[in-house]
């Protein structure tokens, strides 16, 4: 078994330096990543040499997967390239961690080891293709955290005479965050040709957030209705909210103390097992 294992493992570390020579040729694919989201970035040139084998080529629905993640977080433009390399990354993790949890396994002598190893394999696999997607997930959360005070400012600067448009630019100028540099590229597309309705639904799509997107369409329609609609409008989506926010924060709350209860449990669980065991044990040498 040891044997086997052992062997298993060359293997895999050969054909990671056979296809690390050969993915030279995609290096300057991986130059611009960011080093914080794409760790270990420099062997991802042998996921991108294993992407040429027709089985590991990604296809199907991983692809439109991944694909619709990285338009979410690169734009439309780049989401093949984002796509491929998410693959390729996780191509290299996955050859890299099996060949050493093969040849960790076979130095334990101990299947257990090997266990341990491709469950490490499991998780760095899962963190790949997952990673995508945790990133969108957070940025969500924080969009939506944000979108009752810009409602809020925004409702102000309207109802003071100020254009739609210029109250958007002036919140998207001065805030900070994710949530306003999605903002500032709608503004920017404004800029370059975008009619603001597109430019402002875009916006809601960026964020990937159903409520940002059922208010950016409730805004274009109180546009579109003119008159003194859109002034009332905001002024009542500011309030509904904020109240949305705090109800949020509540349950937030509330789940935060279900779960510290179950450390305060399992801390009074063991102090009840130590005085029982103590009583116990006294009853016993008596």
């Amino acid at each position: 078994m040891q044997y086997g294992m052992m062997l298993i493992g060359t293997v895999l570390i050969v054909l990671f330096v056979l296809q690390m020579t050969r993915g030279q040729q995609y290096e300057e694919w991986i130059e611009g990543l960011n080093d914080k989201e794409y760790p270990i970035k420099s062997i991802y040139v042998v996921g991108f040499s294993w992407m040429n084998v027709p089985m590991f080529a990604l296809k199907g629905r991983m692809k439109e997967e991944l694909k619709k993640q990285s338009s979410l977080i690169y734009g439309t433009v780049y989401c093949d390239y984002y796509a491929n390399v998410v693959w390729a990354q996780f191509l290299s993790f996955i050859n890299l961690f099996l060949a050493m949890a093969f040849i960790y396994g076979a130095w334990q002598k101990s299947l257990k080891s090997l266990a341990i190893g491709l469950f490490f394999v499991l998780i760095v696999g899962v963190y790949s293709l997952t990673n995508m997607k945790n990133r969108i997930s957070k940025r969500m959360g924080d969009c939506e955290a944000e979108l009752p005070e810009a409602v809020s400012t925004m409702a102000i600067l309207v109802n003071s005479g100020m254009v739609l448009r210029d109250a958007w630019n002036m919140i998207a100028k001065k805030g900070s965050g994710v949530f306003y540099e999605l903002m500032r590229d709608a503004t920017e597309n404004m800029k370059n040709g975008y009619s603001d309705a597109d430019a402002i639904l875009l916006f809601g799509k960026s964020t990937n957030s159903m409520e940002i997107i059922k208010f950016t369409g409730a805004l274009l329609q109180s546009i579109e209705k003119g008159g003194g609609e859109l002034p009332v409008f905001l002024a009542r989506e500011s309030s509904e909210l904020w109240n949305s926010k705090r109800q949020k924060m509540l349950q937030q709350g509330e789940k935060a103390s279900a779960k510290l209860l179950v450390p305060i449990l399992l801390i009074f669980a063991g102090i009840i097992i130590i005085i029982m065991t103590a009583a116990l044990a006294g009853a016993l040498f008596q």
